[in-house]
């Protein structure tokens, strides 16, 4: 992955560069066709691209479309750009440098190599299962080589997982419209959920988790929050009253796991421009998490906390996400009422003990 990265960022370099040579060269032309011509007034070329200056030969400004002055000894203002220089002959400006210049733009990249991971993931699991249907070494050899197998790709794509996350939300705050963009981090984490539900499957046996006391109200808010380009994506307005200041004592991890499941599967079974109301309130010594959406509903409510279910086939995951809400639940102690109708949508309620 990362020669990949490497060798595809010198790719949209050099292309930067060659776009740039171009453009600077359609400029020197009009400059050129302008000093050869009886023409009083020069109309110098303009792109919602590409910016650009003329120099004399002391390096002195003589025009310039750049919003802050570039010096061309110094061109640290441009390290978000690509630039290009290129030297001028004889023109009535007495100019001999033009510098172009036009922004880094990544998100191709990313978005190919989220794309690339999302199938890596993809095959290594259909692998996993694929040597668990052909294995005929013993069971306990099987699962130990499972294991050790999933550990390690768990621990070798949580971390550009990681930078890519932190690299989208670089590009999406400085280009807050692009669409692809957007679509990426969709995709990145609905990923991140699959992840973490895989992870959390994997060591549940093995680690154990510390309960401490949390702000339910303020962590609700935060996975509402870690969401919200999912909801964007598809226009999905949230209604959301939270009481302040109630407290549940469990392990983090577990509560997110019980959280993003709920709030991720009434996303992805939601349809576009509908709304997920959500409710969190404490009565006498229970405290209520509601999560109500007017998605397409389940057929039948009594299978879907199974492990591997799957109430769609096409745009479901692993299975696993509600087998690991409701063991969750059934170790903390916490109530679960599940009332749906299709076509009309879903309604969660989580009773947690105060």
């Amino acid at each position: 992955m990362h020669f990949y990265i490497q060798s595809e960022k010198e790719n949209i370099e050099l292309k930067a560069q060659h776009s740039l040579k171009q453009y600077a060269q359609k400029v020197a032309n009009s400059i050129y066709r302008f000093s050869n011509s009886n023409e009083e007034e020069f109309f110098f070329p303009r792109s919602n691209i590409y910016k650009s200056a003329i120099y004399s030969v002391d390096k002195r400004v003589i025009f310039s479309l750049f919003k802050s002055k570039i010096d061309l000894d110094n061109l640290d203002k441009l390290k978000d750009d690509n630039y290009y220089i290129y030297p001028l002959k004889d023109n009535i400006f007495n100019a001999s440098y033009l510098l172009v210049a036009k922004n880094k733009d990544y998100s191709k990249l990313i978005v190919n190599v989220v794309a690339i991971l999302f199938v890596t993931i993809s095959l290594v699991f259909l692998a996993i299962f694929s040597i668990i249907k052909q294995s005929e070494k013993p069971y306990k050899e099987l699962n130990r080589y499972l294991e050790n197998f999933m550990k390690d790709a768990m621990h070798e794509l949580k971390t550009p997982m990681g930078v890519m996350l932190l690299n989208l939300d670089g590009l999406s705050a400085k280009y807050s419209d692009n669409k692809m963009i957007k679509r990426a981090k969709s995709a990145l984490k609905n990923m991140i959920v699959v992840y973490e539900d895989l992870e959390y499957f994997v060591k549940n046996h093995k680690t154990k988790a510390t309960p401490q006391k949390i702000n339910l109200s303020i962590f609700l808010k935060k996975r509402v929050e870690f969401f919200s380009d999912l909801l964007e994506a598809k226009k999905i307005e949230v209604d959301c009253i939270i009481k302040d200041e109630i407290y549940v004592k469990m392990s983090k991890l577990e509560l997110s796991r019980v959280i993003d499941n709920t709030l991720s599967n009434a996303i992805k079974y939601s349809k576009n421009s509908t709304k997920i109301k959500i409710r969190l309130f404490k009565k006498g010594n229970k405290i209520y998490l509601i999560i109500k959406d007017q998605g397409r509903g389940i057929k039948d409510t009594s299978k879907i906390f199974n492990r591997y279910y799957r109430g769609d086939k096409v745009s479901g995951g692993f299975g696993i996400g509600l087998n690991i809400v409701k063991t969750i639940c059934d170790k903390e102690g916490i109530e679960i009422f599940v009332k749906s109708k299709e076509g009309v949508g879903s309604r969660f309620v989580y009773l947690f003990k105060s």
